[in-house]
């Protein structure tokens, strides 16, 4: 995606001097491309790769940009910013601004005013802030306090939702008077007025498809996704399509997919060779005939990673995969778009719906839900200890009693509740953030971002999408080549899901006649951790030792906020190693504040 801000403001000279003040700071990484547009009191600028899919027209009654891959309709269309200029200048029908694909787009008209949107799941993100006499409006907020009348203020509201997420909630940011764009909505603007959300699309749940039996689930999802892979995937990308391949479920899917349509398709999976991740996914490329790429991001370069994401993000989507802002340098020569499997798991196959169950009440539930969600943050009764002040304790009531209404908002069924829920947080944040950063290397293609894909989704019980069930089923049936090779779990389990008798002799001899040999080693007691994740997400690991000496200096711009001792009881000095009984979900919350002492050197 492109870094981009847009400013409506009709003092011209006050204009002219911000924008000439940001140009300089507008990319994130070097070797992006700059351009700009204007109408009237309008200014928008961007810094994209080359390759990047952009366009924009202006003239005197007003400017339209759209950075990305809008896909109209039910076919293959793609628009571009004339025919978006003209659709949006229809406020009347909603439904023209709807489009599938990963996308952002602005329209200024000199009468009418601006309207801006993104992807169905707004992913792409847009956040906003105005005045009586200014509107400033961009895909991050922190260019935003260098216009004159902009004042950087802490939002205790944002804050706490970060912290009980792991990702902000429902639209507040750190700065005051920053608001996220909500997904599915248009963003309506006109001079002395508020801006004004307004609803074009939402996840369409039902009980459609509930009398059916698995096998024609399964069938109606092969062709959902399909279908998708067409549409997102056009015949022109031949040759310069690249693929996000790890050695699980969701992307293998997809190469399977992309395999079938005939696209020529080069794969890059991140780690290194002693990875499983990598060791599952290395025989995929090889059974389908893909080039086959591999990159890893080094401890060395976490430091850079962690200040480019608390800079550019502001822990909207988490601090634990900092990782991606160092994937674009890998895929500058790799492709000129990338189809990424996020969020592919969550719609079509999710464990996530069951974060909801409890196994002992045998019942799903809000309760449940949160404590799970919660897990990647920090408790809401270590949250009244940590912050000073009744103002934060009754915020920490008042956005948990909010989560708890949003979540019963999505639906009366209760797993569709925990599956749209998830879709509009967790996927849209912490799992669909990568895009932004991984866009600077080419530009992202996700399937997830489909109203047929989810709507097919949306309407199957819980029986059928949840603990990946038709996901697998899919995957055996259609593609068994694919799901006879070792699969990653996150976990030393690598067993095939339909293992041919091969594997199964081979791991028989394994167990069985050399016990002190090769299977122990493959179930990792060694002194290497093989579980890519694990070994990335390692609090402990020299890089994110780097990081945490990083934030350190920092530390004390919290204490106003931050009780001391509490703090120091959380997160210890740099150099003190921290147990933790998952190291992956307990160190979440820690991550944060880190992001929060790296972020709050330019911002407290």
């Amino acid at each position: 995606m492109a870094n981009f801000l847009a400013v409506v403001d009709s003092d011209k000279e006050r204009r002219s001097h911000f924008i000439d003040k940001i140009r300089s700071s507008l990319s994130p990484i070097e070797g992006l491309v700059s351009n700009e547009c204007s109408a009237g009191d309008f200014c928008v600028i961007w810094s994209a790769e080359m390759r990047a899919p952009v366009s924009h027209v202006a003239d005197d009654g007003g400017a339209a940009v759209l950075w990305g891959e809008a896909i109209k309709g039910t076919g293959a269309d793609r628009i571009d910013a004339a025919e978006l200029r003209n659709l949006w200048n229809e406020p009347a029908d909603c439904s023209k601004a709807v489009f599938d694909g990963f996308y952002a787009g602005v329209v200024y008209d000199t009468k009418r005013g601006l309207a801006a949107g993104a992807d169905v799941l707004g992913v792409f993100p847009i956040y906003y802030w105005s005045s009586e006499d200014v509107f400033l409006m961009g895909s991050s907020p922190e260019l935003f306090r260098y216009h004159p009348s902009f004042e950087v203020r802490l939002n205790p509201a944002g804050l706490v939702g970060i912290l009980l997420l792991m990702h902000i909630f429902d639209g507040e940011t750190l700065l005051m008077g920053v608001r996220r764009l909500a997904a599915g909505y248009q963003l309506l603007w006109r001079p002395q007025t508020a801006p004004v959300e307004r609803l074009q699309y939402k996840l369409v749940v039902s009980k459609r498809y509930f009398s059916l039996p698995f096998s024609a689930h399964v069938r109606i999802l092969d062709r959902a996704i399909n279908e998708t892979i067409n549409r997102h995937v056009p015949a022109e990308v031949d040759g310069d399509c690249g693929l996000m391949l790890s050695g699980g479920l969701d992307s293998r899917v997809l190469a399977g997919y992309l395999s079938e349509k005939g696209i020529d398709t080069a794969a890059l999976t991140m780690g290194v060779s002693t990875d499983i991740e990598m060791r599952c996914a290395v025989p995929v490329a090889k059974t389908l005939g893909f080039r086959h790429y591999s990159a890893d991001v080094g401890y060395e370069q976490y430091p850079l990673c962690a200040e480019l994401q608390a800079r550019w993000e502001h822990v909207a989507n988490g601090f634990n995969l900092i990782t991606d802002w160092g994937i674009h340098w890998h895929l500058k020569n790799f492709a000129s778009r990338v189809v990424m499997g996020h969020s592919i798991d969550a719609i079509v196959g999710t464990n996530y719906m069951t974060w909801a169950y409890s196994a002992v009440s045998n019942t799903m539930s809000f309760e449940t839900y949160f404590a799970n969600i919660n897990r990647w943050g920090i408790r809401p009764s270590v949250l009244k200890k940590l912050f000073r002040g009744d103002e934060f304790e009754d915020l920490v009531e008042e956005r948990t009693a909010r989560i708890r209404s949003v979540y019963e908002g999505y639906s009366d069924v209760e797993s569709q509740r925990a599956w749209c829920f998830n879709l509009y947080n967790r996927q849209r944040f912490h799992v669909g953030g990568a895009a932004w950063a991984l866009s600077f290397g080419a530009w992202p293609v996700m399937p997830a971002l489909d109203r047929g894909l989810l709507e097919s989704a949306g309407a199957m019980p819980a029986s059928t999408i949840a603990e990946r069930r038709a996901e697998i089923e899919l995957l055996c049936k259609r593609f068994p080549r694919l799901a006879a090779l070792p699969l990653d779990r996150n976990s030393y389990n690598t067993e095939p899901l339909r293992p041919r008798l091969r594997y199964q002799l081979a791991r028989y001899l394994y167990r069985h006649l050399w016990p002190l040999h090769g299977w122990r080693n493959f179930a990792g007691n060694g002194k290497v951790e093989r579980r890519y994740y694990f070994r990335t997400f390692d609090f402990n690991s020299p890089g994110w030792v780097a990081v945490r000496r990083q934030a350190e200096p920092y530390r004390e711009r919290l204490f106003h906020l931050l009780d001391k001792d509490v703090l120091g009881e959380l997160l210890p000095a740099p150099d003190v190693p921290v147990d933790f009984q998952d190291k992956i979900v307990d160190a979440s919350g820690l991550k944060l504040l880190l992001g929060l002492m790296l972020w709050s050197k330019d911002h407290l």
